[in-house]
């Protein structure tokens, strides 16, 4: 795979570094997307099925068999698409802002955000994620994104955000309201949230549970081309209440 990049001293090289050290762990392959005008050039990971393998031969009593620690964050989703999408095409809702992106995955939602001159803090549970985030950065921005680990079922980040990215994270009931209460303990008052959903039925508890905490829900569809279809993705605005009680 040739890569084009510009050479600066020192991050050239750590790109460098982090490409091969994830290349030889599962190949990659680079992809070109457009998205609201904007041209894209996205690392993910070729073959899932050397993650899985990866993941199955650590053992059934191995704490990431446990806890099912899937390898969703190695490809692009259409909820990343549409949150990328919807970001470019409301700039004024980060720019210049604080913005939180967890479960980043690939890390395009932030890229987005970062595009557009917000100051953006990349997160993940997986090490691999962000370190593919930080690939798609570089080759798109020149530069590495800020990155922390972060579990948001025990959100350890002394911070609290304007706003919060989240793409695709209500899958699994199990974690629906320690990500509500993530929300909570993330969010800046007055703050909000983007978060996109391919319209699973069981992501409706989840949103009756962000309405029960108080939380305001603004819903628009999105058509999402993506693997020769169209994929239809909400994405949500996500407030406090109280913004509306004004």
């Amino acid at each position: 795979m040739e890569i084009k990049l510009p050479y600066i001293p020192g991050l050239t090289e750590e790109f460098d570094n982090l490409y091969q050290f994830l290349n030889r762990k599962y190949p990659l392959m680079q992809v070109n997307h457009r998205i609201a005008g904007e041209e894209f050039s996205l690392f993910s990971v070729k073959e899932i099925d050397l993650l899985l393998d990866e993941l199955i031969e650590k053992g059934p009593e191995h704490q990431d068999v446990k806890d099912e620690r899937l390898p969703y964050w190695a490809e692009l989703w259409p909820s990343a698409l549409a949150l990328a999408r919807f970001v470019l095409e409301h700039p004024e809702q980060v720019r210049n802002r604080e913005v939180l992106e967890i479960g980043c995955g690939l890390g395009l939602a932030g890229l987005a955000a970062g595009k557009i001159g917000a100051e953006v803090l990349e997160t993940d549970y997986q090490e691999d994620a962000l370190r593919l985030a930080a690939l798609n950065w570089f080759v798109n921005l020149q530069r590495f994104p800020q990155t922390a680990l972060l579990d948001w079922r025990n959100p350890q980040i002394d911070r609290r955000f304007a706003v919060i990215l989240a793409s695709d994270v209500a899958y699994e009931r199990r974690h629906f309201w320690p990500l509500a209460l993530a929300f909570e303990t993330l969010l800046q008052p007055g703050g909000r949230i983007l978060l996109s959903e391919p319209n699973r039925p069981i992501a409706r508890d989840f949103f009756n549970i962000l309405r029960e905490e108080g939380f305001f829900l603004e819903r628009r569809e999105m058509k999402i081309p993506f693997e020769d279809r169209q994929t239809t993705v909400s994405v949500y605005e996500i407030t406090r209440d109280e913004i509306h009680k004004k």
